[in-house]
C-alpha cells in the first residue's frame, strides 16, 4: 500500500508542479525563464486567486480542480515541441533523483507545533465559510494572517483529509533546492551570487530535514533569500534588461515574503534602495502589468486583514476603523508576542513585563535560553561551506569586492536590529545568518576554482544525509503513510453562544488528556472552534463575529 501511495505522491509532485508553473509563467520573464522560478511565481498568483475568490465563496472541490486544469492548460499551451524534447536531458533525470531522495521528508511527518493550533483550523475555515468579518476574534493567532495559510485550503483531499496540507511548503523547498543546483551548475557558476546559493543550499539540506520544521516562517525565509540573491545579481550585470528583470524578482519576492511573515519586514529595504538608486531607469518600470499583479496581491491581503480585524495593518491604531468587529484588545498583542519571543517566562518571578523589556534586561535571559540553537544554526551554515572551500583548488585572481558591500552590511544591521526589537526567534534570523556569513567568506571563494564534480559530490552527500535521517525516523514510526500524523480531539458544543447562524465548539480537554497539550488545540474540529465567548451575527450571507465579551479561561 505504501508503495502505491509513494508512486501517487511522486506523480502528484510532477503534475501539481507543472500546473503551478503554468500560472507562474504568466508573471515570469521569458529571457530569464526557469521552471522552478515559475513555481515560485505560480504560488504568488494562486495566492491572489484564492484570497480574492474567498471574498465571495467557500473554497470547494470544483475550484481546486479548476485551478489545476487552468494551470496545466497554460503550461502546455506555452510549450512547443522543442520545449518537450528539452525535458529529456540527463540533468532532469538527476532532478528526479533529488525529488526521490527528499520524498521521505513527507512520509509519516510529525506535525508542526502550530499546525493543530491555527494552521489547520484556519485552512478549514476556507472550506466551510466565505470570508468572515471579525475572524480574529476567534483566536488571537488569527490577528495577523499569513498569506501562505491561504494556499493550504486547496490542498485538502476528499473528506477534508489534510495529509497534503503542507504540500506547498514541501514543493517550495524542492523548487528552491533544484533551482539553486540548476543555477550553480550553469556556465555562470563563477559568479559570486551562486556562492550565496551554495551556502544556503548546503545549510537547508542539512538543517531542514523534517516537514515539522516548516512553519510559515520557512517559506518567508526562502522568498527573502531569493530576494537577496537577486539583489546581488542586479549588480553583477550592466545589461539594462537583466537589471530590470532582477529588480522585478527582488521586489516580488520581498513583498510576498512579508505577506507570509511580518518578521522579514526589513527585506523591503532592498527593492526600495534599488528603485531610488536607479530611478531614471526604473521609474516607469514598476507600472508594468507584472508589477501591478504583485501590488494587487498586497491590496487584497490588506483588505482581508481589515475584514479579519478592523485594521488594515497588523493592528496599529492608525489603520483601524470603528467597525463592530474591531477588538481593541488586539492592539496589545504585539507586546504579548514580544514578551513571549524574548523569553519572559524565564524571568516572570523576577521582573514585571515593563521592567523586563526596559534597558535590554531581557537580553541575557533570552541569550541563555537560545544560545545553543543559535550556535547550531551558525555551525550548520559555516562548516559545510568551509569544507567545500577547502576541497576547491586555489587559483590566482585579483582581489574582488562585491558591489554595494557596505549597503548589504547596513541591510544586515537593520535586519538584526528589527529582529532583536520585535521578534527575536532564532529561526526568523536565517536570512541574516546566511547573508552575513556569505559577506565574510566570499573573498575566500573568489580565490578558489569552482569544481562541478566536487559540488555535486557535496550535494549528494547532504542529500543522502537528509534521506538517511528520514528513513531512520520512518523506521521508528508505527504507521508508515504519505502525510501528517494526526491528532483526534473530542469536542463540545458551546450551547450558550451557538445560534441559528453557526455552531461554536471547543476541545473537550478531559477526554483529550491522552493527546497531551495538543488535546487543548482545535485541530480539525468543525468551524467555529474557539474558547472565547463570541457574538456571531450574519448579514448579506456573511458571518460577523463581533467583539469578545469574556475570555473563557
Amino acid at each position: 500500500m505504501i508503495v502505491l501511495e509513494l508512486i501517487l505522491f511522486f506523480l502528484s509532485i510532477i503534475i501539481i508542479s507543472v500546473a503551478i508553473a503554468g500560472f507562474g509563467s504568466l508573471l515570469s520573464i521569458k529571457t530569464v525563464n526557469n521552471f522552478f522560478l515559475d513555481i515560485c511565481f505560480g504560488l504568488i498568483i494562486i495566492s491572489i486567486l484564492i484570497t480574492t475568490f474567498h471574498f465571495f465563496y467557500e473554497i470547494k472541490s470544483f475550484f481546486k480542480i479548476l485551478i489545476l486544469l487552468i494551470g496545466l492548460t497554460i503550461f502546455f499551451k506555452k510549450k512547443n515541441l522543442v520545449d518537450y524534447k528539452s525535458l529529456i536531458k540527463k540533468k532532469n533525470f538527476f532532478y528526479l533523483v533529488i525529488i526521490g531522495l527528499l520524498i521521505p521528508m513527507f512520509v509519516s511527518q510529525k506535525y508542526h507545533e502550530d499546525f493543530g493550533y491555527y494552521h489547520l483550523p484556519y485552512a478549514l475555515a476556507f472550506l466551510e465559510e466565505k470570508i468572515v468579518f471579525g475572524f480574529a476574534n476567534i483566536d488571537k493567532t488569527f490577528v495577523y494572517n499569513s498569506i501562505w495559510l491561504n494556499l493550504y485550503s486547496i490542498f485538502f483531499l476528499e473528506g477534508k483529509n489534510y495529509n497534503y496540507l503542507t504540500f506547498p511548503s514541501f514543493l517550495l523547498f524542492l523548487s528552491f533546492v533544484i533551482f539553486s543546483i540548476d543555477k550553480i551548475l550553469k556556465q555562470e557558476y563563477s559568479k559570486i551570487s551562486n556562492y550565496y546559493l551554495t551556502i544556503v543550499l548546503f545549510y537547508f539540506l542539512l538543517k531542514f530535514t523534517r516537514i515539522s520544521e516548516f512553519g510559515v516562517d520557512f517559506p518567508a525565509t526562502i522568498f527573502a533569500i531569493l530576494s537577496i540573491f537577486y539583489f546581488i545579481k542586479f549588480y553583477e550585470t550592466n545589461e539594462i534588461f537583466k537589471r530590470k528583470s532582477f529588480f522585478y524578482f527582488n521586489l516580488a519576492f520581498s513583498l510576498f515574503s512579508i505577506l507570509i511573515k511580518l518578521s522579514v519586514l526589513p527585506i523591503i529595504i532592498l527593492p526600495i534602495y534599488l528603485y531610488f538608486s536607479n530611478f531614471k531607469k526604473l521609474k516607469f518600470f514598476i507600472f508594468n502589468f507584472k508589477f501591478l499583479c504583485i501590488f494587487f496581491l498586497g491590496l487584497v491581503f490588506f483588505i482581508q486583514q481589515f475584514f479579519y480585524t478592523g485594521c488594515f495593518f497588523f493592528p496599529t491604531n492608525l489603520t483601524c476603523l470603528s467597525v463592530s468587529w474591531f477588538n481593541p484588545e488586539h492592539l496589545k498583542l504585539s507586546k504579548e508576542l514580544e514578551l513571549i519571543n524574548k523569553s519572559y517566562s524565564t524571568a516572570r518571578e523576577i521582573y514585571s513585563p515593563e521592567e523586563y523589556l526596559e534597558n535590554l534586561t531581557w537580553f541575557l535571559f533570552w541569550l541563555k535560553r537560545n544560545f545553543i540553537e543559535i550556535f547550531e544554526h551558525i555551525i550548520t551554515i559555516i562548516l559545510p561551506s568551509l569544507l567545500f572551500l577547502i576541497f576547491l583548488k586555489t587559483q590566482k585572481r585579483k582581489d574582488y569586492k562585491i558591489k554595494k558591500e557596505n549597503f548589504i552590511y547596513f541591510f544586515c544591521l537593520m535586519f538584526l536590529l528589527f529582529w532583536l526589537n520585535f521578534s527575536p526567534v532564532v529561526r526568523f534570523l536565517i536570512p541574516f545568518f546566511v547573508t552575513i556569513i556569505f559577506m565574510i567568506s566570499y573573498k575566500f571563494y573568489i580565490k578558489k576554482k569552482f569544481s562541478k564534480n566536487i559540488f555535486i559530490l557535496f550535494v549528494l552527500i547532504f542529500l543522502i544525509f537528509n534521506f538517511s535521517k528520514n528513513i531512520i525516523r520512518i523506521n521508528d514510526t508505527k504507521k508508515v503513510f504519505v502525510g501528517i500524523q494526526q491528532i483526534e480531539n473530542q469536542y463540545l458544543l458551546n450551547e450558550i453562544n451557538s445560534n441559528e447562524y453557526v455552531n461554536i465548539y471547543y476541545p473537550d480537554i478531559k477526554k483529550n488528556k491522552k493527546n497531551g497539550w495538543q488535546g487543548r488545540l482545535c485541530w480539525d474540529i468543525p468551524f467555529i472552534c474557539s474558547y472565547n465567548k463570541l457574538d456571531v451575527g450574519k448579514k448579506n450571507g456573511y458571518l460577523i463575529i463581533n467583539k469578545l465579551k469574556i475570555n473563557n479561561d
